[in-house]
């Protein structure tokens, strides 16, 4: 480790009679770059003021030969302590002893974990990084590779040698994306039907636009499948129609895929992106914009029916704003939240912090803000929280991106509806409020064809118990897509039954069992006369089904063990029920970026960006799907190390052995994959 070492003519065992008998010439000190915990045991040989390759035990006046490439792997083999106890082990110092593969004692983890936490303090306080770093799945993934490391080749290397530069991960994060977008592209060309979500997002950091696109489908598995297709710099002239529609064909085909009259596009309701999909493809409205919008209007827009709630929410938000600008926040138990505009059932969460700490209020306001305080009518803020708590749960549940959402769009829509209707204790401004908020429900919120046909590919909602006027819709609605499904392609007939004439007589000799005002009417003698209702349909089977499923279980998974029975109809609940009910994915994707560019990184490529984001939001799916095939590779790598230990003396060349196997590995990859294209 020393830069500067002499070689004298003088043996190891020359040096250690001087050292034991103290000569002057002898100095030991220790080397200005050594770090390694070892090295307070140990010092360097300098003899004449000049280093040598010698090291000297500390405790034992031993002198060992050293050099810089051995490391310390010297000191971990000199045992001297252990030479004058009886419990000093046989086994040679240079062969791991079967207790070193055993887990340490349990005594011994809170020392190690004590090292790692406080190596976690530091990580955090030196790089500027959030606590929760540490729990994050990329840096938990990090942690790991560098035990494999450790395990593999031991500690007694630098770990500079092994992270990579800066340099190197950026431009690895190309080989990644490219491995993960191909792997995309396989999987899509075995899809048939999709749909996707497009939205724009504009970087504040620094005002470039970006546009996000999601794709979801249904696999033959019928498991929901969503990826992130990119989030990609949008730098066409500017954002009309065509010119969005253009953006978002380029990168769809990108994948293989292509939209048409078939496929479905959820976005906002703005008017541009209304029109950039109104052709050759079905468009479908995001029900949490509809609500987002809604609630906006009520609370923003100069409304009299909203008037009273209107002065409750500016005297909240006032309050709020001053708490957050006199820094009083650490003050209370609960951090509370300002309103923001962009953010879905903004208003309830402000309302709700509120009012978690309103008996705190008082000690942190001045006196100013004591009288707006004092203007709060406690019973209409908690009635007010209470409704709006209502629409925050229907969004929580229309914004699941787990399972499929759209089938829960119109019976939301309805329960909303009923939940806005007034109450004998009711304040008279939430009362006005409800009046308004019922109203804008109904005339606002669009529903279209495809709502109603995928709440009755629901078995539990199928019944239509909320709006039963709509089913009859429904049902016509449902009878068309399979009409159109037996005209494109060929699939499986439709099932019938046939009564027999004994179930025709046990028909007819019952049609009045449920109601028995029913036997006031004549029964017709022709026996031919039940022809219609006996012969029925797969649909006709599905609705007189009376099997349930739990509420929380999903609905694709009904499909799946139902597909023999109602084959064309799990074909279209197969299509219909991977359309999301919201862009969620997308928003969510925004958010994300905001923490991939932040002030630190304001100079990242816009390409670079999109490559992270699609890396983060799809490669953990794409690795389940495609799992990489290491595992044999990793135990013949770990086999040829270990039959080989006892000849590498240096952690370089178990360095190089890894590489050299790992190249090994490749080749016969390549030669395997030769003979399956010959």
């Amino acid at each position: 480790m020393s830069s500067t070492v002499h070689k004298k003519t003088l043996s190891k065992h020359d040096y250690q009679q001087l050292v034991m008998i103290n000569d002057p010439s002898i100095s030991l000190i220790k080397p200005s770059n050594a770090r390694s915990e070892l090295w307070s045991k140990f010092t360097q040989l300098h003899h004449l003021n000049i280093a040598q390759n010698y090291i000297v035990c500390n405790l034992c006046r031993v002198v060992l030969k050293w050099t810089s490439e051995t490391g310390t792997k010297v000191m971990k083999n000199h045992n001297c302590e252990n030479k004058s106890s009886s419990k000093t082990s046989t086994t040679p110092s240079r062969q791991r002893t079967i207790s070193s593969y055993m887990p340490p004692a349990p005594d011994n983890y809170s020392s190690i974990k004590d090292r790692i936490v406080e190596a976690c303090v530091e990580f955090c306080a030196l790089d500027g990084r959030p606590f929760d770093t540490v729990t994050g799945e990329g840096f938990i993934n990090l942690a790991k590779q560098l035990m494999n490391a450790g395990a593999l080749i031991g500690t007694g290397f630098s770990v500079n040698d092994l992270l990579p530069h800066s340099t190197t991960v950026s431009r690895n994060v190309d080989r990644v994306y490219t491995r993960l977008k191909d792997q995309l592209i396989l999987l899509c060309q075995n899809v048939e039907q999709f749909a996707i979500t497009c939205d724009f997002w504009s970087e504040p950091h620094t005002g470039l636009h970006y546009c996000g696109i999601s794709l979801h489908f249904t696999d033959d598995n019928y498991y929901l499948r969503i990826f992130i297709l990119a989030c990609k710099l949008y730098d066409l002239p500017n954002q009309k129609a065509h010119n969005i529609r253009d953006f978002v064909n380029t990168i769809v085909e990108e994948f293989g895929l292509k939209l048409n009259e078939d496929m479905f596009v959820v976005s906002d309701n703005e008017p541009k992106m209304a029109c950039a999909f109104k052709d050759d493809t079905t468009r479908v409205g995001c029900s949490a914009h509809y609500i987002n919008k809604i609630l906006e209007h009520a609370f923003e827009l100069d409304e009299p029916l909203c008037a009273g709630v209107q002065k409750l929410f500016l005297i909240v938000r006032d309050i709020i704003s001053y708490i957050s600008q006199s820094h009083k926040q650490s003050s209370l138990s609960v951090c509370i939240q300002n309103y923001c505009k962009t953010r879905f059932s903004t208003v309830y969460i402000m309302l709700n912090t509120f009012l978690m700490v309103y008996n705190e209020l008082p000690s942190v306001l001045n006196n100013n803000q004591r009288q707006n305080y004092l203007k709060i009518n406690f019973i209409e803020l908690e009635q007010l929280t209470k409704y709006l708590k209502h629409f925050h749960d229907v969004l929580e549940k229309l914004c699941c991106e787990q399972t499929p959402t759209l089938h829960l769009v119109i019976p939301y829509k309805q329960l909303l509806i009923n939940r806005s209707t007034k109450n004998d204790d009711d304040h008279q401004n939430l009362i006005q409020l409800k009046r308004y908020l019922s109203q804008h429900l109904k005339d606002y919120w669009i529903i279209q064809d495809i709502h109603y046909i995928v709440m009755l590919l629901h078995p539990n909602l199928k019944s239509f118990y909320l709006i039963p006027s709509k089913k009859e819709h429904a049902v016509e609605l449902l009878k068309l897509e399979l009409n159109k499904l037996l005209d494109s392609v060929v699939v499986q007939p439709l099932q019938t039954t046939t009564l027999n004439n004994k179930d025709k007589k046990k028909v007819k000799k019952n049609m009045h069992s449920i109601n028995s005002l029913d036997e006031i009417y004549d029964v017709p003698d022709d026996e031919n006369y039940l022809q219609p209702s006996i012969e029925k349909t797969e649909l006709d089977l599905y609705l007189a089904d009376e099997t349930r499923i739990a509420n929380d279980m999903n609905v694709l998974s009904y499909w799946n063990s139902n597909k023999s029975l109602y084959p064309n109809l799990a074909r279209i609940a197969k299509r219909v029920l991977a359309i999301p009910a919201t862009n969620t994915s997308v928003e969510r994707l925004f958010s994300h970026s905001s923490n991939t560019v932040t002030n630190r990184r304001t100079s990242l490529d816009p390409d670079k960006v999109n490559r992270l984001l699609f890396i983060k939001r799809n490669m953990r799916t794409l690795k389940d799907i495609y799992p990489p095939p290491v595992e044999h590779c990793a135990k013949r790598r770990i086999s040829l190390i270990s039959t080989d230990s006892t000849t590498s003396t240096t952690p370089n060349k178990k360095i190089k052995l890894m590489t050299e196997t790992q190249e090994v590995d490749e080749a016969t990859t390549d030669e395997d994959n030769d003979e399956e294209q010959l």
